[in-house]
């Protein structure tokens, strides 16, 4: 306070001296030899003057000083946040509302990335959105769940109000009204139930009912509203009835019970019936709710219900449940005749092509006509079962007691239901061919449970697919020991991941005059008691049960830990690093958030990541997979197309690419000397590649004459075996430095 008072006097002291010299220099030159009265009264009104100019002064400035203060106040406590961004995406301004709704302090919060505020769920989204801003320029809002600096989220909405470098956002906190809409919505889905419901005023006169209502009475909103609900009466309740129930409504606000009640095409039918009382606070009625339901109904879907129970609604063949009763019935009857049983076990081959490419309603007709089928190639004491999807069960029971003779015997109808289902169907005017691969065991008595009967049967029947599909095989236990060595191959796999038990080797890239220009990095499994497992042995499990996720973000955040390490010395600075990523990967959805973490975290440049992608990475949801790789092309990483000319790349989506290399298979470099096919495919391939700006490399190249072959039709980049194979990094690094002492020594010779 004192602070203050001293510096306003400093102030004021500033303008009187001021003014004193504004007015000596005001003076008239000839004011020496005029009357002092006239002078004194000239200087007098001066000074008058200068002082209102003064005061104008002041007042101006304290106005510009309130002005200022306003805006500040106006800033910091606008009713939503205000964010100043840059092109990067950093918070360079945040006002106190803003700060408020993030619960973070504002130093915390300044060059801080806005994408680390957004949940892991919607960065993606929130970086594409930056980045098309960034480049459009458009005006626009996202929705976005945001972290508070406790953790906790809300929703929020961020608004461009304009674009200073990355932009200026506003930040609002919309979780109530997120709320609101989800209540409304809940409230909306509640009144659109499957009972019937209809809403009086306090005069008990309809003024809403929702469409069960319609579906049950056969009225129409329009026929009823403003009427009493006795319209729908029976006449089959005397008064009392009606009495009774408005006393136990006026007591306690409720009533349930049966009714009788009419629809408008005058049939008579039972219903459940609730009426409840709404109360305003001063406890006066304002509405009553009805609920009903038609049991009539319900007695018919309690039918439907007993039959869905046992029964497939799409094929009207028995289901699981009602298989699994008669294979324990066969079960008995084997015990009591001494016969045997068969279990077969079958399913369609690529109906999910099928489903894809003529849609479900087709794969439906398919279904319904393969049941028609298999019911006319089996005996009448056999079961079909539709077990869900494609699969079908066949029980055939009471077969010879001799287990050759009951073996022909299934695979006679086996047979025949191969040759039915291999005939064409008619799919409305679509011709369709089909087929099946069936997998069978045979049974008696109680040797075994009934899901494991169905076990034998399923492992029998991945066996005929393996075999080629369109076959039959029976169960043989040595199957049994390849799925066991399996389930134990997987539970070690997990452990390897737990147990950390996985290195990275590293192959070596080199140009034509063989420099070191990269690497492809290759993970190996270090098993304490196997020792070394490679990839093919562990990879397509994990593909399948999902480990690779783990194991691929490992794979990536230690690549770009290598390329951090590379890159502080003048000899590997420039080296890139080509990591291999899965479909399941790339399928993520925040798999650009993964990548971009990983790059940030170990602070490499981006241009010496390559990721790898097979073609078959390309099936699935392409326009997605474009997307993803078109966003982190922007930042500079890589893309290379691994083992091109063995997948299914459509040119139409390939051209779409952000592509930078092709790499050509080991499989067409193999025979590269001697056939003419593999010369051919590979010269398609790099003019292909040329002619869309792409870099080419080829894998497996492990003679001298595959490079000078693969040379002189326009490929100057090389992985395999003549330059090195994959190694540990201590071992790759070693060579790395005999490369490097070797083109040295050569340069000197040469000079």
């Amino acid at each position: 306070m004192k602070k203050d008072n001293f510096d306003k006097k400093r102030a004021d002291n500033k303008l009187r001296a001021a003014a004193e010299v504004q007015l000596v220099a005001s003076l008239p030159p000839d004011i020496m030899v005029r009357p002092i009265a006239e002078v004194l009264h000239e200087l007098h009104v001066h000074q008058l003057e200068l002082e209102m100019q003064n005061e104008a002064l002041h007042q101006t400035q304290q106005a510009l000083e309130e002005s200022r203060d306003s805006y500040i106040e106006l800033y910091e406590f606008a009713p939503v946040g205000y964010i100043t961004l840059s092109e990067k995406g950093l918070i360079t301004q945040i006002n106190l509302t803003g700060v408020t709704l993030l619960g973070q302090e504002r130093s915390k919060l300044i060059n801080k990335s806005l994408r680390k505020l957004v949940v892991a769920a919607d960065q993606d989204r929130w970086v594409r959105h930056f980045m098309v801003f960034n480049k459009m320029s458009k005006v626009n809002s996202i929705e976005l769940s945001m972290l508070r600096g406790d953790g906790t989220v809300f929703q929020a909405n961020l608004d461009c109000v304009g674009k200073p470098l990355g932009g200026c956002f506003t930040l609002s906190d919309i979780s109530l009204r997120k709320q609101s809409e989800k209540e409304l919505r809940i409230a909306a889905t509640a009144f659109e139930s499957q009972e019937g419901m209809m809403i009086t005023d306090d005069d008990n006169m309809l003024i809403r009912v929702n469409k069960a209502f319609t579906t049950i009475t056969g009225y129409s909103a329009e026929e009823v509203l403003g009427k009493d609900p006795r319209i729908l009466s029976s006449g089959k309740h005397e008064k009392i009835f009606y009495d009774e129930m408005w006393r136990k409504i006026i007591a306690s606000n409720y009533w349930e019970g049966e009714v009788w009640n009419k629809r408008k095409n005058g049939e008579i039918h039972p219903e459940k019936l609730t009426i409840t009382a709404v109360k305003n606070p001063d406890g006066r009625v304002t509405n009553y709710v009805g609920t009903f339901t038609d049991t009539t109904l319900s007695k018919n879907s309690e039918r439907e219900i007993e039959y869905l129970a046992f029964y497939d609604p799409l094929t009207g063949l028995a289901n699981r449940r009602l298989m699994l009763d008669r294979i324990k019935h066969a079960m008995a009857t084997s015990k009591r005749t001494g016969n045997l049983c068969a279990l077969l076990f079958l399913d369609i081959d690529h109906f999910k092509t099928l489903n894809d490419t003529l849609g479900h309603d087709m794969g439906d007709l398919l279904l319904q006509q393969v049941a028609v089928r298999l019911k006319e190639c089996i005996r009448e004491e056999d079961t079909v079962s539709r077990f869900g999807g494609d699969e079908f069960v066949i029980l055939l029971e009471g077969l010879s007691s001799l287990p050759i003779q009951a073996a022909t015997q299934a695979e006679d109808i086996a047979n025949k239901i191969l040759t039915s289902i291999n005939k064409p169907h008619q799919l409305t005017g679509n011709k369709y061919t089909s087929s099946t691969s069936i997998g069978i065991t045979l049974f008696s008595a109680h040797e075994s449970e009934a899901e494991e009967l169905l076990k034998q049967a399923d492992i029998a029947m991945y066996q005929a697919k393996a075999d080629g599909r369109k076959v039959l095989r029976f169960f043989d236990p040595r199957m049994q020991s390849t799925i066991t060595a399996r389930a134990e191959l997987e539970q070690e796999l997990n452990q390897a991941i737990e147990l950390q038990q996985f290195q990275l080797y590293y192959q070596i890239q080199v140009d034509s005059a063989l420099h070191t220009i990269g690497a492809e990095v290759l993970i190996r499994w270090i098993h304490p008691e196997r020792g070394l497992i490679p990839p093919l042995d562990f990879i397509p499990l994990a593909e399948q049960n999902g480990t690779i996720l783990t194991i691929g973000q490992w794979v990536l955040d230690s690549a770009c830990a290598q390329l951090n390490v590379w890159q502080q010395d003048v000899r590997t600075r420039d080296l890139t690093l080509s990591v291999n990523v899965s479909a399941k990967q790339l399928g993520q959805s925040n798999f650009i958030t993964q990548v971009i973490e990983s790059i940030e975290q170990h602070k490499i440049n981006p241009k010496y990541l390559k990721l790898e992608l097979t073609e078959s990475v390309l099936q699935d949801d392409i326009e997605d997979i474009i997307t993803k790789m078109k966003v982190l092309a922007d930042i500079g990483v890589q893309f290379s197309l691994d083992d091109f000319g063995t997948g299914y790349s459509s040119l139409q989506y390939l051209k779409q690419l952000p592509l930078y290399q092709l790499k050509i298979d080991k499989t067409f470099v193999d025979d590269l000397v001697s056939n003419s096919n593999d010369q051919a495919i590979v010269r398609t391939i790099i003019a292909m590649a040329h002619s869309l700006g792409l870099n080419v490399i080829a894998e497996g190249v492990e003679t001298k004459e595959q490079q000078q072959r693969l040379l002189t039709e326009g490929c100057s980049d090389y992985q395999g075996y003549l330059f090195g194979k994959p190694l540990p990094i201590e071992e790759f690094e070693a060579l790395l430095e005999t490369l490097t002492n070797n083109q040295t020594s050569y340069k000197k010779s040469g000079a």
